[in-house]
């Protein structure tokens, strides 16, 4: 072979290892999900291990041999100020970064934040990811309302320009599907709209995870004064709770969990809850001619 191509300090890219033999393909030599693993095991243990437990939730979930884009969108309304400054959205973050790299070979995430207004502020990679969160955080500081609806705009604006985040009545196709992790600590001031994105969306090869952080009124078991008061103190995701439910879609395209904390779960269990409806999802999709039979090409 001559030259040493990857050695200890250097990892080559796909092309560049495909350009000193030519005529040399991905499937024949090395593939780029065999770069990024070996990347991940020597540049990101910490991604490396995540990833090994966001895989076994994959193998469980049949999806071994599917593809899609991960997005993580957060919440930046001024109420999640301790949740950030404690690392905690950090920790988060890279918990779906792992994720990203078993869905997807490039070893990257898509970040969109949402407050008042939406923004898309670029790639978390294995690269940068480490103090990812806190840096965009001194670009974009934390903003004092909260709109689901603009951030899922700008999110399938960013994905399928041609419809501009608009309206949508007939389905879209594309090989690779985007898997959109969401992220928020409470309601939101545009719910009609919410609901009018979500609609349109479901004509699109997009999933919504819905995850909210605080107590939820469903968890509350207790009954009597006890239980009123326990429910005073809690958070009201009502209508994300509806958002799941929700009728008039082209096919259901959401799904919603609540925990109290985003460290008071384990990487399994989180990793087994991404996972409980999307598959469901990759069917209907199948069905519907939105995602294909097989394995996505980029």
């Amino acid at each position: 072979m001559g030259a040493k191509l990857v050695n200890e300090n250097q990892i080559m890219d796909l092309e560049t290892f495909q350009a000193t033999i030519p005529g040399a393909s991905s499937l024949q030599l090395l593939s780029k999900a065999a770069l990024l693993e070996k990347k991940l095991e020597q540049q990101a243990p910490q991604i490396w291990q995540l990833a090994k437990k966001a895989t076994l939730a994959i193998k469980k979930a049949n999806l071994t041999d599917r593809q899609a884009k991960v997005a993580l969108c957060l919440d930046i309304s001024a109420s999640m100020s301790s949740l950030y400054r404690s690392g905690k959205i950090q920790q988060f973050a890279e918990k779906i970064l792992a994720l990203g790299c078993r869905f997807d070979d490039n070893g990257s995430i898509d970040i969109f934040l949402f407050g008042a207004n939406s923004h898309s502020v670029g790639e978390m990679n294995i690269d940068n990811f480490a103090n990812f969160i806190p840096q965009i955080l001194k670009k974009y500081p934390l903003e004092g309302s909260t709109y689901y609806g603009k951030a899922m705009q700008t999110i399938r604006n960013f994905y399928f320009p041609d419809g501009k985040g608009e309206v949508r009545k007939s389905p879209l196709a594309s090989n690779i599907p985007v898997y959109v992790m969401f992220v928020t600590d409470g309601a939101t001031f545009d719910e009609q709209i919410t609901e009018q994105q979500l609609k349109w969306s479901s004509y699109e090869p997009i999933f919504w995870q819905y995850m909210a952080i605080g107590k939820s009124r469903r968890d509350i078991k207790k009954g009597g004064l006890g239980g009123w008061l326990a429910k005073a103190f809690v958070s009201d995701f009502a209508f994300l709770e509806r958002l799941d439910e929700m009728r008039g879609r082209y096919l259901d395209n959401a799904n919603f969990f609540s925990v109290e904390d985003p460290e008071s779960i384990s990487d399994d269990e989180l990793y087994e809850l991404l996972m409980s409806e999307y598959p469901t999802w990759v069917k209907l999709a199948q069905k519907k001619d939105i995602t294909p039979n097989t394995v996505g090409t980029t």
